[in-house]
């Protein structure tokens, strides 16, 4: 489920895939020692800028393994597809196939010139990026120090939530109480989230993580009975999944070449809620991504698309069937 909203209105525009396609060549496997982002580059790196994400977490509250990336892909080690359905206990050696080798976002617009703005991303080859971690200034803007905060996951389980509210009926009102997946949550206004996570908040428009708002001031606060919920427009915010993981980046990178495309760069600022649900139905072999789009740049993006690349593989990525070593995490 791709649930997106931005704030300002976006038209599809289909020369951005044709883009995206001319410079990814339609390739569903480049080969080893290419794609891995680890790979030396002959292009200049200045200290300003920001690094490439190194964040990775794994999505596996249900019947799914699903690897989760901070740069703008997903699904995938930088070696072997990592969405397993269904997941195996790792240590019974057995092992588990992906049904997807990658995923990435592809998007793009034009300004008010006509000039084509475009950012997408695949199998990362020689380190080449188009999106680093964390979020924009209302300038659209950022440096290195900001990314490096926010190249990380955020993660509360539905356990943590029903605690936390149960807490809150029994009195217990101390910060010591709030567990620390609700604690660090960063939606708008937790005054929890540097002593967890050692840096402030941003304070930009358009808001952070979702959360439901117990009180409605438009402030997180735990013990006000506040709690992390999924933000999807046109659902009641009082809803939480059994598993949910946020986390931001941006195509700005603090000056960042745009080198998987040489593309201009948009100033967008996208947010990520990645969730699932433990049922007995086929819920349980799914996982759903929630995206918000947030043009930081100072004017506005027109006839903009947005598009997630998949490459999906049974098994082997060399053959599309089972029989590659798929153990490695």
């Amino acid at each position: 489920m791709l649930n997106i909203y931005t704030m300002r209105t976006f038209r599809l525009w289909m020369t951005v895939i044709l883009a995206c396609i001319a410079w990814e060549g339609l390739l569903a496997h480049v080969p080893d020692g290419v794609r891995r982002p680890g790979k030396a580059s002959n292009k200049v790196n200045y200290r300003a800028v920001c690094a490439a994400s190194t964040s990775a977490i794994d999505q596996d509250i249900n019947n799914v393994r699903a690897r989760l990336l901070g740069g703008g892909d997903c699904w995938w080690n930088f070696d072997d597809g990592r969405y397993i359905v269904p997941k195996v206990d790792v240590s019974s050696g057995q092992a588990e196939v992906s049904s997807i080798f990658a995923g990435s976002v592809w998007l793009g617009g034009l300004d008010g010139a006509g000039n084509l703005k475009l950012a997408c991303q695949d199998y990362r080859p020689g380190g080449d990026n188009d999106f680093w971690p964390g979020p924009l200034s209302d300038e659209g803007i950022t440096e290195a120090s900001i990314c490096a905060n926010w190249n990380k996951h955020f993660k509360v389980t539905g356990n943590e939530i029903r605690r936390h509210l149960a807490n809150l009926a029994e009195g217990k009102l101390g910060k010591e109480d709030i567990p620390r997946g609700v604690k660090g949550w960063p939606a708008t206004g937790n005054q929890n989230f540097v002593e967890v996570w050692g840096f402030d908040l941003p304070t930009t428009q358009q808001g952070l993580a979702g959360f439901f708002d117990k009180d409605l001031d438009g402030l997180y606060d735990p013990l006000k009975g506040d709690y992390p919920s999924i933000e999807i427009r046109g659902c009641q915010l009082d809803r939480y999944p059994d598993e949910m993981v946020f986390w931001i980046y941006n195509d700005q990178g603090g000056g960042a070449e745009h080198a998987r495309t040489l593309g201009r760069p948009i100033q967008m600022e996208v947010q990520v809620q990645s969730f699932g649900y433990v049922t007995t139905d086929e819920l349980n072999d799914m996982t759903f991504q929630r995206y918000k789009l947030i043009n930081r740049a100072p004017d506005r993006i027109d006839s903009t698309f947005f598009a997630m690349w998949v490459d999906p593989d049974l098994g082997c990525y060399t053959d599309d069937y089972i029989g590659c070593d798929t153990t490695k995490t």
